[in-house]
């Protein structure tokens, strides 16, 4: 037995001595950095760049297998300037020597440290990689048969380590006159072996033109496998935002989406950037009108929503969107062949409470949506004014909402209306219009106008204040038609009934408006017609009631005083 481990160990030794004299030979004889000239030709007569190695090209041999290279440089397309479309630093990768011998990969790291891509389409829509795509040469070859043996060459593959530092990705759109960039990319990760899970470190700035960078750090443990990702212990951070959490996705052939989310706050609205209209160089021909292009086929559009199967839970702390503040929101989402159900969903907002469910079906030609939304004990002016919708109105209170609506746009959306909405507020006011003082300046100009109806011309300073309001809705083909509207000022009450089109955005409506003032006045109650736009209604009082009543006035003065004289005694002489 011990001659036999003799044996062995002198074989290994030998082994060990001829392969180290092996490297050390061919390092000897055989120098990578000779043929960096025919590298750079080749290039050349390939693809027309030029191609800079401006440092060595380092190799081992043991205790492991790698080749290094740095300083490399690609030359850009014509007709995109001088800065080169690619350099890289420095780069390499370094393979287990030992592992080897029983059949296995192991590589100890792959790095890249320093790239710069330049990625760039001109005006006319040409790009600066295109030259590089190899040209078809023809019907492809089938490829060989590999050779059969009684046993695998490779029985395993495992990678130790990725390191990818100060990394830059330039895209520039000149026919969009917008540049994206990715900035100081850098990604790190722990030993990754098929089917296990890996730990994934992934960090960037992204820069639109101008704007302020977009700054993101990832960090998750990720398992692969042919048919599933898995990202556990989520931890990302964008800016001042964390998320944190888990996603899954199975079956890449019809993706399966699985999550569950927590944002701790977030400013939707600090990523919007307006579009701008293409540059244009100013010696350049006037550019020609746009023709209408052909409208994509509904089952192209919604295509990605009838293949979306997703289901999971998402729950933010803080978060502004559209102008609108909420807190402790909790949305859930389902969506399978088409039907996608967000809610039920609550939050808090504007003082108050959200609840409600979302249901977009695009299972036929034409989206289907319904909404059955409510706001409990909401501040309404505030929430009006953060979806720059409305401005004149104030008040707390409940809003039901119960609607259904089809459509490929926003007009047929409004169009489409339907549904029943039901408004109860109390202590607010309506701004710009004072309904006690135009039936009072109404009353004033009745003996000049001769019943003729007068527009009142409200104040900007003038409110309408109401200790409650409320009104129930009907929603036809985007007219909405109430009847029942209520309104209790400290001096005033209110009753109306007309209807809003929604589509149009105007108003034809009808208030009945009853003004406690003096004993004589008491109980008077005036017309007031509104039309006109949602941004500017008009207010006409209509005079004629004015003058009827006001005569009704005098002729119940008179009757009274004639009755009074009738019933007195006559005095005795």
């Amino acid at each position: 037995m011990k001659k036999t481990l003799k044996i062995l160990g002198l074989s290994l030794a030998v082994l060990i001595g001829l392969l180290v004299a092996a490297a050390i030979t061919l390092s000897l004889v055989f120098n990578p950095n000779q043929y960096k000239g025919d590298v750079i030709r080749l290039v050349k007569e390939k693809t027309g760049r030029d191609l800079k190695i401006e440092k060595k090209i380092g190799w081992s041999f043991y205790p492991r297998l790698g080749v290094e290279a740095g300083g490399l440089e690609l030359g850009n397309a014509v007709g995109f300037g001088p800065e080169p479309f690619a350099r890289i630093d420095a780069a390499g990768v370094y393979v287990e020597l030992l592992p080897l011998f029983s059949g296995r990969i192991a590589v100890d790291t792959v790095f890249l440290y320093g790239l710069n891509l330049n990625l760039a389409k001109n005006a006319a829509g040409k790009n600066n990689w295109q030259d590089m795509v190899a040209k078809d040469s023809g019907p492809a070859k089938p490829a060989a048969e590999p050779a059969v043996s009684g046993t695998s060459a490779i029985t395993g593959i495992s990678i130790s380590r990725f390191d990818i530092r100060r990394t830059n990705v330039t895209w520039h759109d000149a026919a969009a006159g917008s540049t994206l960039a990715v900035r100081n990319l850098e990604l790190a990760t722990g030993r990754i072996v098929s089917g296990e899970p890996l730990d994934l470190r992934l960090g960037f700035e992204l820069v639109r033109d101008k704007t302020a960078p977009i700054k993101a750090v990832l960090n998750t443990r990720v398992t692969a496998t042919p048919d599933r990702l898995t990202l556990a212990k989520l931890d990302l951070k964008l800016d001042d935002s964390r998320l944190t959490g888990s996603m899954e996705v199975q079956n890449f052939a019809n993706p399966v989406l699985r999550f569950d989310l927590a944002l701790d706050k977030i400013d939707v609205d600090r990523y919007y950037v307006a579009e701008k209209p293409a540059a244009q160089d100013a010696n350049s021909a006037p550019t020609a009108a746009p023709t209408t292009a052909a409208p994509q086929p509904l089952e192209q559009s919604f295509a990605a929503l009838r293949s979306l199967d997703a289901q999971g839970k998402f729950r933010i702390q803080e978060l502004k969107a559209i102008g609108l503040h909420l807190r402790d929101a909790q949305i859930q989402l389902v969506a399978k062949n088409g039907l996608i159900t967000v809610g039920p969903n609550q939050a808090t907002l504007y003082g108050g409470d959200y609840h409600g469910t979302s249901v977009l079906d695009v299972r036929g030609k034409t989206p289907q949506i319904k909404l059955d939304e409510k706001l409990q004990q909401v501040q309404v002016g505030p929430l009006l004014k953060d979806m720059q919708l409305f401005k004149r109105y104030t008040g707390t209170g409940n809003i039901d909402l119960k609607l259904t609506t089809q459509g490929l746009d926003v007009d047929q959306i409004k169009k489409n209306l339907n549904g029943t909405a039901s408004i109860a507020l109390h202590d607010g006011r309506i701004d710009g219009v004072d309904l006690a003082k135009l039936i009072e300046q109404a009353r004033a100009l009745s003996g000049a106008a001769r019943g003729e109806p007068v527009t009142a011309k409200p104040a900007a300073s003038d409110a309408t204040v109401f200790k409650s309001l409320t009104a129930n809705l009907r929603v036809t083909n985007g007219v909405a038609q109430n009847d029942d509207l209520v309104l209790d000022g400290p001096n005033l009450r209110a009753t109306g009934r007309g209807a809003a089109d929604l589509v149009q955005e105007t108003l034809d409506y009808r208030l009945k408006v009853t003004v406690a003032g003096s004993a004589e006045q008491r109980g008077t109650t005036l017309p007031v017609t509104i039309s006109g736009s949602f941004a500017k209604p008009a207010y006409r009082v209509e005079l004629g009631e004015v003058l009827k009543q006001e005569v009704q006035k005098k002729l119940d003065k008179s009757l009274q005083k004639g009755l009074e004289q009738l019933l007195q005694p006559k005095k005795r002489n």
